[in-house]
């Protein structure tokens, strides 16, 4: 396992870099700041880096705190997506939450997973490390001490396994996600020609403020039989109703290279998002210039806002309770690189 110090926080805190190989030259970096998936490089001659980031924690540190945080490579937590007026109910009580997207809470808020720094457990192998990391009681108004643990494996198929799992000191909400940004071309050319597909034929209808307004629009008659079209990928913040969880849910491919992306997960939905909020020119790794169409991020989670909608599934982590997130993307070459 390689490990290195990749930056220094303000309060002294050591951010390090850790690194992940299989057997095919495959390579994973994360950082312990937001438990971030700094770079995926892919096997072949090529060696292509198809996750969206920055080169220095500065930069990470910068993103954070802009008007819309680009979240790169970044686990997300402890609620994924919004939550209308930031609050909810639970138990009887009314829980007011940090507003920090207008009058809306937005992805854990600003004591959120993706700012925190977490604590690293390479395994001795080099294909898997695990991060944890306390949420202390009413961080950000949310009830419970929540411990998490994420562990990430890559194997010598090609897939990079996320495990992630919470226990709370009392009852509270969870929806957890990542947040990374992929392009199967490399970080420096745009999705717009790459096809997605989904195991979904509904996605929630939502408001002005991207709040779900709890009811489902249709786009597509079968799961995956249809390419996402361009009118969903425009601007696209959609979360799409996952059809058969015990299939492939997603996939992303390439339209020369060869390479495809697949996407399997235990949970209900993925959210899908185009950084269309990327500020114009942001920097990224070796100084390319990201823009509206660099990445797609495959957020797989709950529904946002879900603690507000009774006929959402439920986002109630019960004191004693495991919640659990397990999500894998399988990388496949039909060139057979």
């Amino acid at each position: 396992m390689e490990s290195k110090i990749f930056g220094q926080l303000a309060d002294g805190q050591l951010v390090y870099s850790y690194v992940l190989q299989n057997k095919n030259g495959m390579s994973a970096t994360f950082i312990s700041y937001g438990a971030v998936l700094k770079s995926l490089t892919l096997p072949g001659k090529e060696k292509l880096d198809i996750v969206l980031g920055f080169d220095r924690l500065e930069d990470y540190l910068v993103s954070m705190n802009m008007e819309n945080p680009p979240y790169f490579g970044s686990m997300v937590g402890r609620f994924a997506g919004r939550i209308t007026e930031g609050t909810f109910g639970l138990n009887g009580q009314a829980y007011e939450l940090s507003k920090n997207h207008g009058n809306h809470h937005l992805h854990g808020g600003m004591d959120s997973f993706s700012r925190a720094l977490w604590m690293a457990d390479p395994q001795s192998s080099g294909q898997s490390i695990t991060f944890r990391h306390v949420s202390p009681e009413d961080t950000d108004g949310y009830p419970g001490e929540v411990t998490s643990t994420l562990t990430y494996s890559l194997t010598d198929d090609n897939e990079l396994k996320m495990n992630y799992k919470a226990v709370s000191s009392a009852d509270t909400i969870i929806n957890v996600t990542q947040h990374h940004y992929w392009n199967l071309g490399g970080h420096h050319e745009s999705v717009n020609e790459q096809s997605i597909r989904l195991n979904a034929t509904h996605y929630l209808e939502k408001n002005t403020n991207n709040i779900p307004t709890g009811d489902f629009t249709q786009w597509s008659e079968a799961p995956m039989q249809e390419e996402l079209p361009t009118e969903l990928r425009i601007g696209m913040d959609h979360t799409f109703v996952i059809s058969d969880q015990s299939e492939i849910q997603a996939s992303l491919i390439h339209p020369s290279n060869g390479w495809k992306m697949l996407v399997k997960s235990n949970q209900p939905a993925a959210h899908l998002f185009i950084g269309c909020g990327l500020p114009k020119h942001l920097k990224g790794k070796e100084g390319v210039s990201y823009h509206a169409t660099s990445g797609v991020c495959f957020e797989m989670q709950n529904f946002p806002d879900a603690a507000n909608q009774e006929h959402f599934p439920s986002c109630v982590l019960r004191k004693g309770e495991v919640y659990e997130n397990n999500t894998i993307f399988h990388f496949v070459n039909q060139h057979h690189v």
